[in-house]
C-alpha cells in the first residue's frame, strides 16, 4: 500500500481537474511539483463549426498539459494508456497494476463517475474521472484508491465495478529533470515564443474575441435542466482551469526570482480565471431563462474587458522575454 496523501492542484473547490490534482499528489509524494506542465497554459482557440448542431462551447480549444515539460523540469513521465485491444483484459490490467505497486508507484485510472460512488455525478452523469491506485489485493479482488479531487484516501473498491468502468489509465515514472526552471528567464521564453505551437501570444485575443462574438450572436441553448447545466459546465470549465493553471505556473517562476512583472501577471491571470468563471455561471443562468438578447450583450462586455486583460498580461510577458534577449 502506498502512502500517498491527496494534495489539490488549485486552491478552488471546482477549478480543478481530477489528472492534475492526481500528478501533483504524486509529485508532492516525490518531492517534486508539476506547475511546469501548465506552462503552454495561455494558448486558446476557436475552432469553426464542424455541424450544425455542434455547442457553441464545444468549439473551444485549450491546450492539454505538457507530459513533456512535465518530465524535462520535474522529472516525473506520466504516460496515458487508452483501453483497448490487449488492454482491455482484466488479467491484463491486473497484471499491470500489480506491477506497477509492487515497484512502488501508483497507477492513474480514469473511470466513469457514473459508477463511482463517492462522485456528485453518481447514478447522475457519464462523465470521466480519476483517482490513483494505490494498493492491490488480488486475492479479495480489492483495489484501494485515493481521490486527490475529493480528498479521499485509500478507499476500498471491488475491483470488476472498476475494471467495468475503466476508460484509460496512465502510469508514473521518475527521470533525471534536463531543465531548470530556476533560470525562469529561458523558461518563459521558451514556453511562450516557441515557434512550433499552434497559437502565438498575439493571436489570443483575436480567437477569444471570436468565440465573445459568437455568443453575443448565437447564445447558449438548453432546456432548463440541471443535466444541461452540468454538460455546459464540463466544457466550459476548461477556460478558467486553463487561466488559473497559467497563474501557478508564472507564481512557481516568481517564487525563486522574485520579479514583479512576473507576480503582476501571476495575479491577473488568476483573477481571469476567476472571471471567466463568473461568466460560465452567468451565461448558464441566460441559458436557463430564455438565452435573451439584452442578457448576452451584458455578458459580452465582460468577455471584452478579460480579454483585454489577457492581451495586456501576454504582451507584458512577451515583452519581458524580449528585454531579456536584449539584456544578454
Amino acid at each position: 500500500m502506498l502512502n500517498i496523501a491527496p494534495i489539490k492542484s488549485t486552491p478552488y473547490p471546482t477549478l480543478r481537474s481530477c489528472i492534475d490534482d492526481c500528478i501533483q499528489s504524486v509529485a508532492k509524494w516525490q518531492g517534486t511539483d508539476s506547475k511546469c506542465m501548465y506552462g503552454n497554459a495561455w494558448q486558446m482557440s476557436f475552432e469553426a463549426q464542424q455541424s450544425p448542431d455542434q455547442p457553441l462551447i464545444e468549439r473551444l480549444m485549450l491546450p492539454r498539459i505538457s507530459t513533456e515539460s512535465l518530465s524535462a523540469y520535474h522529472g516525473l513521465r506520466f504516460s496515458y494508456i487508452e483501453r483497448k485491444g490487449p488492454a482491455m483484459d482484466k488479467n491484463f490490467m491486473l497484471d499491470i497494476l500489480e506491477s506497477r505497486l509492487s515497484s512502488g508507484m501508483p497507477v492513474l485510472v480514469g473511470f466513469d463517475s457514473y459508477d463511482c460512488p463517492w462522485c456528485v455525478a453518481f447514478r447522475r452523469l457519464h462523465t470521466s474521472h480519476a483517482c490513483l491506485a494505490v494498493g492491490l489485493d488480488r486475492s479479495s479482488n480489492i483495489i484501494y484508491l485515493t481521490d486527490a479531487y475529493y480528498g479521499k484516501e485509500l478507499e476500498a473498491v471491488d475491483f470488476d465495478l472498476l475494471e467495468q468502468a475503466c476508460h484509460f489509465y496512465a502510469l508514473f515514472d521518475l527521470c533525471d529533470a534536463s531543465r531548470s526552471y530556476t533560470d525562469w528567464q529561458t523558461t518563459l521564453q521558451g514556453m511562450l515564443t516557441n515557434p512550433t505551437h499552434p497559437i502565438q501570444p498575439d493571436q489570443v485575443a483575436a480567437q477569444l474575441t471570436a468565440y465573445a462574438d459568437a455568443y453575443l450572436e448565437e447564445g447558449v441553448t438548453g432546456d432548463g435542466t440541471a443535466e444541461a447545466s452540468s454538460n455546459f459546465k464540463i466544457y466550459a470549465n476548461a477556460l478558467p482551469i486553463s487561466r488559473i493553471r497559467f497563474s501557478l505556473f508564472l507564481q512557481l517562476l516568481d517564487d525563486g526570482a522574485h520579479v514583479p512583472a512576473l507576480s503582476r501577471a501571476a495575479e491577473g491571470y488568476r483573477h481571469a480565471g476567476e472571471q471567466w468563471d463568473l461568466i460560465n455561471q452567468f451565461i448558464i443562468k441566460v441559458m436557463c431563462s430564455g438565452n435573451k438578447p439584452a442578457a448576452r450583450v451584458k455578458i459580452h462586455k465582460k468577455m471584452s474587458e478579460i480579454i483585454s486583460l489577457e492581451e495586456q498580461l501576454l504582451d507584458e510577458l512577451v515583452e519581458l522575454t524580449m528585454i531579456i534577449n536584449n539584456h544578454y
